[in-house]
C-alpha cells in the first residue's frame, strides 16, 4: 500500500480536498493523510464541494505536521508555495509540488473549481502509480 501525505499551509482547503479525493478513488491501494504548517478550520465551501461529488468527508480534520512527525511516506506532495520547504522535511521516498492557491474558498463555485483541478491531478497520480507498479513483461 502506497502512503501519501498532502501538505498545504493551512490544511483547510487543498490538502483535505486531496486527501478525500484520493481516498475516494483508491483507498484500497493508498494510505492517505494531510497536514498543514499552520492548520485552520476546514473550509465549509471545500467540504460542500466534496459532498456535492458524493465524496465522504467524515474523518477529515485539520492537523499540524507534528501529527505525522513519526510517519514515513512513499510520496509527500506540497500543494502551495508556503508549504514546500516544510513538506520536504517530512521523511519520504519522493516529493512532488502541485502549487495551488491555498486561500479559503470565497464561494462554493471557487471550491468546486479547486476540487476539479485537484481531482485531475489525483487521477494522474493514480494512473502513473498503477503503471509503475504493474509488471508489463
Amino acid at each position: 500500500m502506497t502512503s501519501v501525505l498532502f501538505v498545504c499551509h493551512s490544511n483547510s482547503v487543498c490538502s483535505p480536498i486531496a486527501e478525500a479525493l484520493l481516498n475516494h478513488l483508491a483507498a484500497d491501494r493508498y494510505r492517505v493523510m494531510s497536514a498543514g504548517v499552520q492548520p485552520q478550520t476546514l473550509d465549509a465551501n471545500a467540504l460542500a464541494a466534496l459532498r456535492k461529488l458524493n465524496v465522504n468527508t467524515s474523518g477529515l480534520e485539520s492537523k499540524n505536521l507534528d501529527a505525522v512527525a513519526d510517519e514515513y511516506f512513499d510520496i509527500v506532495i506540497s500543494l502551495c508555495d508556503q508549504a514546500e520547504a516544510a513538506a520536504q522535511a517530512v521523511p519520504a521516498t519522493r516529493y512532488m509540488a502541485w502549487h495551488f492557491n491555498d486561500a479559503p474558498c470565497c464561494s462554493e463555485a471557487d471550491a468546486t473549481k479547486m476540487t476539479q483541478e485537484i481531482y485531475e491531478r489525483i487521477k494522474l497520480l493514480v494512473l502513473v502509480q498503477d503503471r509503475q507498479e504493474k509488471n508489463l513483461w
